[in-house]
């Protein structure tokens, strides 16, 4: 298991990523178990991890420039805006992604917004869901519950910080933005409304 902190060994976690590993990471907002975004058998560990349901897809973190070229059917300067103000924002996306981040033709992306999330989705983007088993509604800060709970469950676990509140989710359709979620930076959505 490779144990560290958002700035340091990088390179060991991009390893873990690229080799399947599924990985306790700050996720700006809240810690995430988070995987390879191509890699199945890592997501599907996830699912198994979490508890979660098949039926709930997984949020993609990716650079900004991946979600820009393709994102589709939107207006591109509100999706700019929701991105780089750390919303969820959930498109008609152009890329052939797996089955576990879409559902009805739609996927929930997340611009990676600090230099460790940067540096992880530079070569592909990751998944994500929160670090908490499905149906607990407690949203976890504190580094070391989510080690207790998590650490044996994982490859690899990234200590850092965290804003502490899940992010807002919003679906953006042309210029129609719709909130799907409250959460961090909810106040931003009226400058776009």
């Amino acid at each position: 298991m490779v144990i560290t902190r958002e700035d340091r060994n990088l390179k060991a976690v991009e390893s873990l990523f690229l080799t399947g590993g599924v990985v306790v990471c700050p996720a700006f907002t809240i810690y995430g178990l988070s995987a390879n975004l191509f890699d199945i058998l890592a997501n599907k560990r996830i699912y198994r991890i979490k508890r979660r349901d098949y039926s709930k897809p997984l949020i993609v973190i990716a650079t900004k420039n991946f979600v820009l070229k393709t994102a589709i059917d939107i207006d591109r300067e509100i999706l700019s805006f929701l991105l780089d103000n750390t919303i969820t924002v959930i498109v008609k996306s152009s890329a052939i992604l797996p089955f576990y981040v879409t559902m009805n033709s739609e996927v929930a992306f997340r611009a990676a917004n600090t230099p460790f999330l940067n540096y992880i989705c530079r070569n592909s983007p990751i998944t994500s869901t929160s670090a908490n088993f499905s149906g607990d509604q407690s949203v976890f800060i504190d580094s070391k519950t989510i080690f207790k709970r998590f650490s044996k469950l994982t490859d690899g676990f990234v200590f850092g910080r965290v804003i502490g509140e899940p992010s807002t989710i919003v679906r953006l359709v042309g210029k129609n933005v719709e909130i799907v979620r409250k959460g961090y930076n909810i106040q931003k959505i009226k400058e776009v409304l």
